[in-house]
């Protein structure tokens, strides 16, 4: 379980460029549930993505995964239970190094440093297994270098990179913003699958409405640091594309825009 409370975060703070996104908030996430978080730009989903992980720090309030206070635990212990992917493809690899490298990598995740000659026939074998169920060709690739993937290879790579090893907790930063629709798709229907077989509890930020009423138990909108949507189960699942862009253009009209 994650839970936010009572949370305060300021920007530029002590200046006259002074600015408080999050004031008292709350949120509570149960363990397996997969959340879908949209918003207009500014309204607190990446930041919330960024406290959680510890990319930034928050000014007040407590962060708890399964009931572990780990507000002040540095981003890189946090990393250990967390995996993230995010908007850019080229995030979360190295590019120099093939896909098979990647991937012994990731499997190493939170483990002793240890040198080894090359990866065993065996895990290699397990390795090429894995991406072939991906669709994207990648079993074909194992020796090439990750840079020289397609945006859409990359981001399927990270997914399965970022979920490999036991995690409390996965966090999707638009990670379909920078592709093309029909990777997009692809893309969304391989968190889909993964979310539900690794059934990890997962916090996807888009500004695709359709994906946010088709996947996920529960959704949230955010505007100005507070969750002025929540819907979750049957609720959700009755939430209509149109009724969400209804709602922003709403928010839009009380803010002048």
């Amino acid at each position: 379980m994650i839970e936010l409370r009572h949370i305060d975060k300021y920007f530029n703070r002590h200046t006259v460029n002074e600015v408080q996104l999050f004031n008292g908030f709350d949120l509570t996430v149960p363990d397996g549930q997969f959340v879908s978080i949209v918003g207009s730009n500014g309204s607190g989903k990446t930041t919330m993505l960024h406290i959680i992980s510890g990319t930034i720090p928050i000014d007040g309030g407590q962060i708890l995964v399964d009931g572990r206070d780990v507000t002040h635990l540095p981003e890189y212990k946090r990393a250990a239970s967390i995996g993230r992917v995010h908007q850019d493809p080229s995030v979360g690899t190295v590019p120099d190094m093939t896909i098979l490298e990647n991937l012994s990598l990731a499997e190493n995740k939170g483990k002793p440093f240890d040198l080894g000659r090359a990866v065993s026939r065996k895990k290699a074998g397990e390795f090429r297994d894995m991406v072939a169920e991906v669709g994207l060709g990648l079993e074909d690739k194992m020796q090439v270098p990750v840079g020289l993937l397609s945006g859409g290879q990359r981001q399927a790579l990270t997914l399965l990179m970022a979920t490999m090893t036991p995690i409390d907790l996965l966090l999707l930063d638009e990670h379909t913003a920078a592709l093309d629709p029909k990777t997009a798709e692809t893309i969304m229907q391989i968190t889909g699958r993964i979310v539900k077989e690794k059934k990890v509890t997962t916090l996807m930020v888009t500004h695709n409405l359709r994906y946010a009423v088709e996947y996920g138990d529960r959704m949230l909108m955010m505007h100005n640091g507070t969750a002025v949507l929540d819907k979750a189960g049957e609720e959700k699942r009755n939430v209509c594309v149109p009724d969400l862009l209804k709602l922003f253009n709403e928010i839009s009209i009380e803010c002048g825009n």
